[in-house]
C-alpha cells in the first residue's frame, strides 16, 4: 500500500527522495532520475543531502595590480614549505603571508595576458609561456631554466716561456649551481705557440639571470680538433687564465649535446620517467623531454613528432600509470614507456575521436583523465580516457536510457555555451574528490566567468549514479592551486587577488551565494502518472542552519511562472551559556535538523517541481536531506 489507502499516495513509500543527482538540463525536467535537477547552481552533494556550497574570501589583502591572473602554482621545498606562485602583467610573484611581492630577477620577463605552465622537479618549478625563453625558480634564485652557451668569442695571446708548442684554439662552457653544463661557445681564432704558457682573456661572463656559478676552459692538443679540459673557473667573473698545461694532462672531452629547453606553454613531470616533457612554441608539433635525472637540458634527439604541423598541434600533457598523454587539437597520443630507454617507448594515436585545445583543464581522478574534448574544431563536452580509449557514460531517464561517450552528457546544452575562441583558458583541478572546472561560458564573454563542480565520488543514497555537475556563479577563476590543504583560485577579471575557496561563511567576498536546486517534476508512484492529483504536503528533513529562513517554491504541470513561495525558518532553537535569558529562553543546546511539513495548499495537477534556495542572501545557506510528497488521487484525465 502507497501510505493513506487507494486513493492517498505516499511517496516514495517506503523511502524518501535525495537530491544529489547534480544537473540534468539535456533532457526534458519530468523524464530525468528522481534525484537529479533541471536547473542548479551553487550547491554541493553530501552524504544524499544537497546544500550551499562554501563561500569565498580574498587572500592577498592588497592587489598586485590591474592585472589577469596569468597562473597560479605552488612550490614545495625540500623542507616541504609551500610557496604560492602567480603571474600577473608578466611578473611572476610569491606569497608571504598575505601579500604577494614580486619574485627578484622576475619583473617583466613574461608577456602579460599569457598564460603559463609549470611543473616542479629537482627543487625547482620550471615555467614558460610559450613566448619567451623559459625560466626556474627553488625559492631563492629566478634564473633561466637551461644551460645556455656563451655567444661571445675569447682571444688567446703568449704571456710567457712555458710548455705549450704548436697550434691550438679554445673553447668555454657555462656551469649552472646544480653542476649541469652548457655546450661549447665559439672557438677562438688558432693561435701559434712556441714554448709559451698562453693567456686566454675576455673569457665570458653571464648575467645573473642565466643561473650561472662556473665556467669551463677547453682546448685542442697541438693540431688537434677535439676541446678537452683545461680547467674549471669557480666563479662567473674572472676573464682571463693562464695555460700552460700540457697536452697529455688535458682532461675529458667538451660536451656536445647539452641542447637549452624549447619555449614552452605545456610542460609535465614524469616520476616514473624522472623527466620532463614539453612542447615547443617553435615546432608546435614536436614533444621534448630531458633526459632522466638531469631536467636542464634537451638532447638533440630527445623529441618526437605528434600531430600534423598545420590543424592538430600539440597542446598539453598528463601522466597516466606511466605513459604519457599528449593532447592535440583533434587527436590524442599516448606514449607507452616501458623502460627508461626511448627507443623502447611505444607511441599509439587512439582511436579516441576527440583533441583538446585547453592545456591547462585536464584533471586525473580515480584512474582516469578528464578532459574539455574536442570535435571538428568544436567542443562536444569532457571526456574520460581510462586504458586507451574513452570510459562510456550511461544517463538514466523515467523512460530510456542514453549512452554517450562523454561524462558531461547531462550538461549538454552548458557545454554548448562555452566559448570556443577562449578553450585554451580552461583551468581544472581536483579537490577533495570534486573536479573544479573554471570556463568561459556564454556568448561574449573572453575571460574565465563560472565553474563547474564534478562530483566523481557522492555518496548519493538512490545509486542512481556516482558523478554530478553543478555550475556555479560568481567566482571567476582564471586557474585553481591547492595550497596549505585549502583551494584557491586567481581570479580571471583584472583585479589582481587571489581567492581562497569552500570557506565555512555563506558569501563570494561580501557578496550573496545564489545557492539553489529545482527538483525534477514528480508525478507519484509510476501508477498515478497520468491521473490528476490534488497536492496535499511535502514532509521535509532540512539543516537547522541558523537564525534566517530558507525559500521553498512549488509549481505544477510544467509552469514557467515563479511559482508559490513559503520561507521556513532555520533557527536551531535553544540558547547557549552566555546567551541565555533565565525565565524567558528555553534551556538546551538546539536542534541540528528538523522534519518540517510543507502544505501545497490547492495546488493540482499531474506533476509538481519543487525549488529549494538559500534566499540569495549573504551568509546564508540551506540544507535539505530528503523528502516525500503526499497527494489524493482526482482522476484519469
Amino acid at each position: 500500500m502507497n501510505g493513506g489507502g487507494p486513493y492517498r499516495r505516499i511517496y516514495p513509500a517506503t523511502e524518501s527522495i535525495t537530491l544529489d543527482g547534480g544537473l540534468n538540463s539535456k533532457f526534458e525536467r519530468s523524464i530525468i532520475a528522481e534525484n537529479e535537477s533541471p536547473d542548479c547552481a551553487n550547491v554541493i552533494f553530501s552524504n544524499g543531502a544537497v546544500e550551499t556550497r562554501g563561500g569565498t574570501s580574498k587572500l592577498n589583502t592588497a592587489s598586485v595590480g590591474s592585472f589577469v591572473g596569468d597562473g597560479l602554482y605552488v612550490r614545495t621545498g625540500r623542507n616541504n614549505v609551500e610557496t604560492m606562485v602567480g603571474a600577473w602583467g608578466g611578473t611572476i610573484w610569491q606569497l608571504s603571508g598575505t601579500s604577494f611581492t614580486t619574485i627578484s630577477s622576475a619583473q617583466s620577463v613574461f608577456t602579460a595576458g599569457v598564460r603559463f605552465g609549470a611543473a616542479q622537479d629537482e627543487n625547482y618549478l620550471f615555467l614558460g609561456n610559450g613566448g619567451t625563453i623559459p625560466y626556474k625558480w627553488n625559492g631563492a634564485e629566478f634564473t633561466r631554466h637551461g644551460v645556455y652557451p656563451p655567444t661571445t668569442t675569447s682571444t688567446v695571446a703568449s704571456q710567457a716561456i712555458g710548455a705549450l708548442t704548436g697550434e691550438y684554439t679554445y673553447k668555454v662552457t657555462a656551469v649552472n649551481s646544480n653542476l649541469v653544463e652548457s655546450d661549447p661557445g665559439p672557438a677562438t681564432a688558432t693561435f701559434t705557440a712556441a714554448g709559451a704558457t698562453l693567456r686566454v682573456s675576455s673569457i665570458p661572463t653571464f648575467a645573473a639571470s642565466y643561473g650561472i656559478s662556473s665556467r669551463r676552459l677547453y682546448r685542442t692538443v697541438a693540431g688537434g680538433t677535439t676541446y678537452k679540459l683545461v680547467t674549471t673557473i669557480n666563479d662567473n667573473t674572472t676573464t682571463s687564465y693562464d695555460d700552460n698545461t700540457a697536452d697529455g694532462s688535458l682532461g675529458a672531452n667538451a660536451p656536445s649535446d647539452q641542447g637549452v629547453p624549447p619555449k614552452y606553454n605545456a610542460i609535465v613531470y614524469h616520476p616514473g620517467q624522472n623527466r620532463l616533457f614539453m612542447n615547443d612554441a617553435d615546432n608546435p608539433n614536436y614533444v621534448k623531454w630531458t633526459d632522466v635525472g638531469e631536467p636542464y637540458t634537451v638532447a638533440a634527439a630527445n623529441f618526437k613528432i605528434v600531430g600534423d604541423n598545420t590543424s592538430d598541434l600539440v597542446k598539453g600533457f598528463a601522466v597516466y600509470d606511466n605513459m604519457l598523454v599528449v593532447f592535440c587539437d583533434s587527436s590524442i597520443t599516448l606514449g607507452y614507456m616501458p623502460t627508461a630507454d626511448a627507443s623502447e617507448w611505444r607511441w599509439i594515436v587512439t582511436k579516441i575521436p576527440y583533441g583538446c585545445k585547453s592545456p591547462y583543464g585536464v584533471l586525473a581522478y580515480d584512474d582516469r583523465l578528464l578532459f574539455p574534448a574536442v570535435q571538428n574544431g568544436k567542443i562536444v563536452g569532457f571526456a574520460a580516457i581510462r586504458g586507451g580509449a574513452t570510459e562510456p557514460s550511461v544517463t538514466f531517464l523515467t523512460v530510456s536510457n542514453a549512452g554517450s561517450e562523454l561524462k558531461s552528457d547531462r550538461i549538454e546544452p552548458e557545454i554548448f555555451q562555452i566559448q570556443e575562441g577562449f578553450l585554451k583558458n580552461i583551468s581544472a583541478i581536483v579537490y577533495k574528490n570534486r573536479g573544479y572546472i573554471a570556463v568561459t561560458y556564454g556568448s561574449g564573454n573572453t575571460t574565465n566567468n563560472r565553474y563547474y563542480t564534478y562530483d566523481f565520488s557522492i555518496s548519493n543514497l538512490t545509486k542512481k549514479q556516482t558523478e554530478a555537475w553543478v555550475p556555479n556563479t560568481g567566482p571567476k577563476p582564471a586557474q585553481f592551486a591547492i595550497y596549505g590543504g585549502n583551494l584557491y583560485y586567481q581570479s580571471s577579471e583584472a583585479t589582481g587577488f587571489v581567492y581562497q575557496m569552500e570557506k565555512a561563511a555563506y558569501n563570494d567576498d561580501g557578496a550573496a551565494i545564489d545557492s539553489y536546486i529545482w527538483t525534477k517534476e514528480f508525478t507519484g508512484d509510476p501508477r498515478d502518472t497520468n491521473f490528476y492529483k490534488d497536492w496535499r504536503y511535502a514532509n521535509l528533513l532540512l539543516e537547522n542552519s541558523g537564525n534566517y529562513f530558507m525559500n521553498i517554491t512549488y509549481r505544477v504541470d510544467s509552469d514557467i511562472g515563479g511559482g508559490d513561495t513559503k520561507q521556513v525558518s532555520l533557527n536551531p532553537g535553544g540558547s547557549q551559556w552566555g546567551t541565555m535569558r533565565w525565565g524567558m529562553d528555553p534551556w538546551g543546546g538546539g536542534s541540528l535538523q528538523k522534519e518540517f511539513r510543507l502544505s501545497f495548499g490547492t495546488s493540482r495537477g499531474k506533476r509538481i517541481q519543487l525549488k529549494f534556495s538559500n534566499q540569495n542572501t549573504v551568509n546564508q545557506k540551506f540544507k535539505l536531506f530528503r523528502l516525500n510528497l503526499a497527494y489524493n488521487i482526482k482522476g484519469f484525465r
